[in-house]
């Protein structure tokens, strides 16, 4: 019988295949689809992947091979000492304790997003929103975030909108896609959303991991994507980069946690600090200004469809509260980690104002 891994890697290696062909006949400058560096081949995609999930927390990385390299023997180019404290070795944990790191390489290529959550509420002009649909697609690598809402207010009035952020433009659009196709949806452009959506981007379950090894090389994400991030941080360390990340410990009753400061890519100014429990988030916390938004995330699990699971890690409680307010409460359904296909090409009329 083919074992669950077994048939993972197999799935996803096809995934990432069909990605490859895709991106190379519609994703143009917007990336190279399977999310590899130029150049580099994914092995196994499977690789990586954390062992042991679900109620408990995935156990720490426990040697080589059969045990983390996916049964393709190899060993990878970096292996941290058990209870290391250092910046590289907490950095390469996280990403791969949230099944991040992929091929023999243990590269850092999970590209995109497709979340769907099950309920939740948010706030509407400072009123409370019982969710009915709340879908995000995220591109990491050509940042971008889509949030796609539709809930009902406490007087039953239907409230729906698409928030987007790409680049750096930020815009409303009545439905996915809004001025893509001529006389097709209105996209109304929001400059002022844009820091916050960006926030929400490079501190999300994902993304702060990215954004704090960016910070860490002293690079942009887009820069520092696909790369083992033990041997980016020995490279970008030895050509003299100047990192933004920090490490220290805190002490609590489970123990000691790791907390990562680093800067929210794209947002002069802000600065996010992680708190991680098993080396997974249990807190991102954003200042920005006088604004203090706080991330908290639960129940982590390969939310992904039961038919593709792939030990690829996301939280399955979301809570954002901004200076102390609670401003969106969401439990994850489904989500769809795999390379899959997501932009958010900027309308032309968004460019335009945004000129």
């Amino acid at each position: 019988m083919v074992d669950r891994r077994s048939l993972a890697i197999g799935v996803l290696a096809v995934l990432v295949a069909t990605s490859q062909t895709v991106a190379g006949q519609g994703q143009g400058a917007q990336g190279r689809g399977a999310g590899a560096p130029q150049g580099q081949t994914p092995r196994g995609e499977g690789a990586g992947a954390p062992r042991g999930q679900g109620a408990g927390a995935p156990q720490a990385p426990t040697g080589r091979g059969g045990g983390r390299g996916g049964g393709f023997g190899d060993a990878g180019p970096f292996t941290p000492e058990a209870g290391a404290k250092d910046l590289k070795s907490v950095l390469f944990n996280w990403a791969w304790h949230m099944g991040m790191l992929r091929s023999g390489a243990e590269s850092e290529l999970v590209k995109t997003l497709d979340y769907h959550a099950a309920s939740g509420t948010i706030q509407v002009d400072g009123q409370p929103c019982t969710l009915t649909k709340y879908r995000v697609q995220a591109n990491y690598q050509v940042p971008g975030w889509r949030t796609q809402i539709e809930c009902v207010r406490a007087n039953k009035q239907k409230y729906s909108n698409v928030e987007t952020v790409s680049g750096t433009y930020a815009w409303d659009e009545d439905i996915p896609g809004a001025e893509l196709v001529p006389g097709k949806g209105k996209a109304t452009p929001r400059p002022a959303a844009l820091e916050e959506r960006l926030i929400r981007l490079w501190a999300s379950p994902q993304g702060a991991v990215k954004a704090a090894i960016a910070g860490a090389a002293g690079l942009p994400p887009s820069q520092s994507f696909g790369q083992n991030p033990a041997v980016l941080l020995e490279r970008q360390e030895k050509a003299g980069a100047k990192a933004t990340t920090t490490l220290t410990w805190q002490a609590d009753k489970a123990g000691e946690k790791a907390v990562l400061t680093f800067p929210i890519p794209g947002v002069e100014g802000a600065m996010a600090t992680a708190r991680l429990t098993n080396y997974l988030p249990d807190s991102v916390v954003v200042t920005h200004g006088t604004d203090k938004t706080e991330f908290v995330y639960g129940k982590f699990a390969d939310w992904n469809n039961p038919l593709f699971k792939i030990e690829a890690l996301y939280a399955g409680t979301i809570l954002e509260r901004k200076n102390g307010t609670t401003v969106r409460n969401v439990t994850t359904k489904v989500t769809e980690i795999g390379q899959i296909y997501v932009i958010m090409p900027v309308p032309e009329s968004v460019r335009k104002a945004g000129k």
